[in-house]
């Protein structure tokens, strides 16, 4: 009578225990989404602030074959701040979507080229139209339709997967030869920075081949013509500090956001519908705020 009373008991305590553990779970499963789009974010902010003064200026040297000089000399202030507005905000969806996807699939117990490759296509797919409207604000050019909007799709999608393959094969690198490398701040700085550098400079080729397909017909140069290595190295550097110094800032903010996160997540739980409203004030005021100036 005892056993089966015991034995009941426990049953009755299985169904919490594992509710428990779904909840924990689920818990940190959300704060890892938290600190990859909060390193995202980070990362778009910087990186916006980096691209609107090089961005163009790249463009010129990858898609036109622009001398750097001459590039810089068709840039001016005007321009650097409203391309800045739309680098900011077409930045804040692809960084943090990239680092979630990328997160989630680092979860996913499968070989680094399937994750780099599903990585590669799932981000290239939802946001070539972004990165393809940036790119035209950025040369001048019109927006024609959504052949425009995903053009050079297998380009891209090619270097997307070669990206995502190169990072997480060098995070693994990197993790393996040291385990704390994202422990301290600087280490995480450094340790991103290298891994981002590395994946960019990787993913280089398909870069230059988005780059010859996306040159205007009537100023289009022949294939032997565009591939410079010259030219290939210098927008290759200027694209890779970019990236990797955005993304290891937000890297390096990651755990401060995750702090933060741990201490509002309780106030969202508390009162969901109050928090929401009060996101959206906050996003309210900061639309008024920029539509004003």
């Amino acid at each position: 009578g005892k056993c089966q009373s015991g034995g009941l008991k426990l049953s009755a305590l299985q169904p919490k225990a594992a509710f428990a553990a779904m909840t924990a779970s689920s818990d940190t499963f959300l704060t890892k989404v938290v600190g990859a789009a909060s390193q995202g974010a980070v990362g778009a902010v910087v990186g916006a602030a980096l691209s609107s003064v090089t961005e163009p200026v790249v463009n010129k040297v990858l898609v036109e074959r622009k001398s750097v000089a001459s590039a810089i000399k068709e840039h001016d202030f005007e321009k650097i701040k409203r391309f800045f507005q739309t680098a900011v905000s077409t930045n804040f969806i692809k960084f943090p979507f990239f680092e979630v996807v990328n997160m989630i699939m680092a979860n996913v117990k499968v070989a680094p080229e399937i994750r780099g490759t599903v990585t590669g296509i799932v981000f290239t797919t939802a946001t070539l139209p972004l990165t393809n409207y940036r790119f035209r604000k950025s040369m001048n050019l019109p927006v024609e339709g959504l052949s425009t909007l995903y053009q050079a799709y297998l380009p891209t999608v090619l270097r997307d997967i070669i990206y995502g393959i190169a990072r997480n094969r060098a995070t693994t690198f990197m993790l393996s030869r040291n385990r704390e490398a994202f422990k301290n701040p600087l280490s995480r700085f450094l340790t991103m920075f290298a891994i981002v550098m590395v994946a960019c400079v990787t993913s280089a080729p398909g870069n230059e081949l988005r780059g010859y397909v996306l040159q205007p017909p009537d100023r289009k140069k022949p294939f032997g013509e565009f591939f410079d290595p010259a030219k290939t190295a210098r927008s290759t550097t200027i694209g890779g500090i970019i990236m990797s110094s955005s993304l290891a800032t937000g890297a390096l903010c990651t755990p401060y956001v995750e702090m933060l996160w741990g201490a509002v997540k309780p106030l969202f739980a508390k009162d969901p519908i109050g928090a929401v409203t009060l996101v959206l004030v906050i996003v309210d005021r900061w639309q008024r705020r920029k539509l004003s100036s």
